[in-house]
């Protein structure tokens, strides 16, 4: 009882809480590659109360007045004047009265359920030695939920690619253990190849002309053919990504070329028009966290091509 009574006083000064928590950072410079961090907070839930509040309402009234027209007197063309009738006729108007009232408020508090301590560790791998990071981690805590965000440097790509959290309730404390592994990709190479000029088909194989690729680790293709009818709806006639062993690429300066051989594939682009659309991408496993970093994260073309 004397807990909720503090509570109360709280709400009463700061109008609603939320349940609270903590940040902390660490900075990754490669010098170490794990850290592990403590934070405390609080669980709430929000409940509700009603007060009667004395205020100003307002209400429509209505009332009628009469309004005439015509009377009086009117001249013809011979000059002889003769009486103009009178009409009359009620007529609605309305208006806003103001009044003294009493409406009920509800008013949310918050009420506190337990303590919340966390341990996180966080581990980070370097995907590449020739950049210094220097990305800044933030773990948050708040109420009984951890996330991590993250600040880079833009020199890399930042993938979660680990999360787990166990907890365990002891009296009015929840211990919360998290655990996030973080994967740090060079993001160079792959801006460079995100970029396509020119995209053709000869004798069944569509090439790619994009930017220079060092690697496809972490880049992927899609396709998406449609046959295009003059009447009726278009047929699509393949619509997915490209595995590594279907297609194949050849770098040369700041270019490459990418090839696919279209009936590997099973699709026949003789006797019609055809619309394909190719797709390059940054591709990772888990979850990419500092995507507003970066312009684009893929680029694509689309072709019409008619073979008779």
């Amino acid at each position: 009882m004397k807990m909720l009574s503090g509570l109360f006083v709280l709400i009463l000064s700061f109008s609603s809480m939320a349940s609270s928590g903590e940040t902390k950072t660490f900075v990754y410079d490669g010098s170490e590659s794990s850290v592990e961090l403590l934070l405390r907070g609080e669980k709430t839930h929000t409940e509700y109360r009603y007060e009667q509040q004395r205020t100003i309402c307002y209400r429509q009234e209505t009332e009628w007045r009469t309004v005439c027209t015509g009377g009086g007197f009117g001249t013809d063309r011979n000059g002889r004047t003769y009486p103009i009738p009178r009409h009359c006729y009620q007529q609605p108007w309305t208006r806003t009265v103001s009044y003294p009232c009493t409406q009920t408020v509800q008013i949310p508090y918050e009420v506190k359920d337990y303590d919340v301590e966390a341990r996180v560790f966080l581990d980070v791998a370097n995907l590449s030695d020739s950049m210094t990071p220097g990305e800044t981690f933030k773990v948050s805590l708040v109420g009984d939920t951890l996330s991590l965000d993250v600040r880079g440097s833009k020199k890399f790509f930042v993938m979660q690619t680990q999360k787990d959290v166990q907890s365990q309730m002891n009296g009015y404390v929840k211990y919360l253990e998290g655990s996030f592994a973080v994967e740090l990709i060079e993001a160079a190479p792959i801006m460079r190849a995100l970029s396509m000029s020119k995209i053709s088909v000869r004798n069944s194989v569509l090439t790619l002309n994009t930017g220079a690729i060092t690697t496809t680790d972490n880049l992927g293709f899609s396709l998406s053919v449609e046959s295009k009818r003059v009447f009726g709806s278009d047929t699509t006639l393949f619509d997915r990504a490209l595995d590594s062993s279907e297609f194949s690429f050849s770098t040369s300066g700041n270019s490459s070329e990418v090839a696919i051989d279209m009936n590997a594939l099973g699709v026949n682009l003789s006797g019609g028009k055809f619309g394909i659309t190719a797709k390059t991408y940054f591709k990772g496993k888990g979850t990419l966290l500092n995507a507003k970093e970066f312009s684009q994260l893929e680029v694509s073309r689309t072709l019409i091509f008619t073979n008779r």
